[in-house]
């Protein structure tokens, strides 16, 4: 093995321009109040008050395990174990930072942002901690010193990350921090230090605090080690108790290596693409999508319960294990090459991606592996396929995206209408199953006000912004449904302009002042003005919409934009989303 062990400082660790990214495969947050509640504590146990004043002391938070290389500062490190601890200190630190601002002390709530976002070399801003699955909540608020991100929550990983910083900033008050301190020292030395003082002593605690980091480079190797870090005194988690059951069973019959084949084709499905899931997950989806609604807990006794335990039952577990893995693998990380390039399909690609990164929907897999599987066995026409599909993109848009409603409520929708789809045996069944699903969500889907109001406040700017996802997708929708030859995929070339350059207000930044435009007539539009753009760039484009647009707008004014907003939002919500 490739190994390298180091002894580190979070200051160290955090301040040396290093980019944390916490891959796909890895579990959510999860922690619970007693674990953060337990490492603000440790951290507060440590500081020393002595003759008026609070010094730090040393702590040891652990091993921290990573993919890459330490020795490079400003390389992408891939977290494997360590990423509950990192994530809680950049909250920690986010809520430190709002009280250092409250408090009157800007600069301090600057410089310790420095440990949640850092810059590159060309002076641009990196988020220290990566994560893709928690996305926007964690970044737009948590890593965003103006806490631009409204504080809706829409997973439950989300929800984890949002009671973890209520607790820690309400924990880090001066009011309960006086309060356990004088628990422990002289009530009235406690009294006598201000608040900025204790904020400080607090930061520097958490930053002096120590790790052991193991780094390699070879990921085989990191999940070897961390195998060996948390396998002392670990519990089994429900997949390896499984796991095992069903090898002790079929090794007593089957050559050594049948069952050893086919978990490793399972892990080969999940492990093989960009975005890799671990067995827990999947099996946990799989479980739902197929036998019943079981938590972690309870997924072993229930699988104890509903299989069979015999060698004809286990065996075909494992091979239906198989084929969904590879079902579970193209729904999170679908290609083009899964439907052999065929041109008929680049929507499925196109929809399937949305859900799985853009709107990062994890809920929906258990029915998508059920949709497949249906479609596999001839059951499931196409276009009643389609629909469906394109029904899904459209509602956790409006639902999720938009709204930011939360998308844990529809699990027990989605879990017993894939099992009803698996129980089907026709096409017949299947119809009045999805129509039945439809009918549940459509109890659900966002009224019209509601999605006009979210919908005319979308805004999109060339820098980072908390709303650029939403928007790319529905310019890119819209210019779709405005296509003279009503496509469906989007366009490569395609890019989002502002008709009223982006420097003209922040008026300018709002989806009503938005359109698509070809990249390289985008690149010479640039900063012009409405009138000389038109006749030099927009006259070029192939694009319908840019056509229409031209035609219809003689000038572009800011006081058109909010009235072209809301024609926009009429558009999507009746002719694409519920048409």
């Amino acid at each position: 093995m490739d190994v390298k062990t180091n002894s580190m400082t979070i200051k160290g660790l955090l301040g040396s321009k290093y980019q944390f990214d916490i891959p796909r495969f890895q579990r959510d947050y999860s922690w619970e109040n007693n674990h953060y509640q337990e490492f603000i504590e440790d951290m507060l146990d440590c500081l020393i008050i002595d003759n008026g004043e609070i010094s730090d002391a040393q702590y040891f938070l652990g091993t921290m395990l990573f993919i890459g290389n330490l020795d490079k500062a400003g390389q992408q490190l891939s977290v494997v174990d360590g990423q509950q601890r990192l994530t809680t200190i950049t909250i920690v630190f986010s809520a430190l930072s709002d009280h250092f601002k409250e408090n009157g002390n800007d600069k301090l709530s600057e410089r310790i942002f420095d440990y949640i976002m850092a810059e590159d070399d060309d002076g641009n801003k990196v988020k220290i901690l990566k994560s893709d699955t928690s996305y926007p909540y964690f970044q737009y608020f948590i890593q965003d010193r103006d806490k631009k991100e409204k504080r809706n929550t829409n997973s439950e990983e989300e929800e984890c990350i949002k009671q973890a910083f209520d607790y820690l900033y309400a924990k880090t008050s001066e009011a309960e921090i006086k309060k356990y301190l004088k628990k422990r020292y002289d009530k009235k030395q406690v009294e006598n230090l201000s608040y900025e003082d204790l904020l400080k002593a607090l930061r520097n605690q958490i930053l002096s605090s120590t790790v052991v980091t193991i780094c390699t480079s070879d990921k085989k190797d990191a999940n070897k080690i961390f195998e060996i870090l948390n396998a002392k005194g670990k519990r089994l988690a429900s997949v390896d108790l499984i796991k095992n059951k069903i090898f002790d069973v079929l090794n007593k019959t089957e050559p050594a290596d049948t069952a050893d084949e086919k978990w490793n084709a399972i892990k080969s499905h999940l492990y093989s693409r960009k975005n890799t899931v671990g067995l827990s997950t999947y099996f946990r989806h799989y479980w739902r999508s197929k036998y019943s609604n079981s938590s972690e807990v309870q997924l072993y006794d229930n699988f104890i319960k509903k299989v069979k335990p015999d060698v004809v039952t286990y065996n075909a577990l494992l091979d239906d294990l198989v084929k969904n893995a590879k079902y579970y693998s193209q729904i999170i990380n679908p290609t083009r090459e899964d439907y052999e390039n065929k041109k008929q399909y680049y929507w499925l690609v196109q929809s399937l991606r949305i859900l799985a990164n853009d709107f990062n929907i994890v809920q929906v897999r258990t029915l998508l592996m059920s949709l497949f599987e249906a479609r596999a066995k001839g059951i499931l026409k196409g276009k009643d396929f389609k629909s469906l599909i394109l029904y899904l993109e459209g509602f956790h848009f409006s639902y999720n995206a938009l709204l930011a409603r939360r998308a844990n409520v529809l699990d027990n929708i989605y879990s017993k209408h894939a099992r009803a789809i698996r129980n089907c045996n026709s096409s017949e069944e299947i119809k009045g199953e999805l129509a039945e699903l439809r009918a549940e969500l459509d109890e659900k889907y966002p009224v019209y006000q509601d999605f006009k109001d979210a919908f005319i406040k979308l805004s999109f700017s060339k820098k980072d912004h908390p709303d650029n996802l939403k928007v790319r997708y529905v310019i890119n929708k819209l210019n779709c449904y405005y296509s003279e030859n009503g496509q469906e995929v989007f366009l490569d070339d395609g890019s989002i302009e502002h008709i009223l350059p982006e420097s003209s207000g922040v008026e300018s930044l709002n989806i009503g002042n938005l359109i698509l435009l070809e990249r390289t007539l985008n690149e010479n539009a640039d900063s012009k003005d409405y009138s000389v753009k038109k006749e030099e760039d927009y006259s070029k484009s192939a694009y319908k919409w840019i056509k229409d647009f031209v035609n219809e707008h003689v000038e572009w004014k800011k006081e058109e934009i909010k009235n072209r907003a809301e024609k926009m939002a009429d558009v999507f919500y009746n002719d694409i989303l519920r048409k």
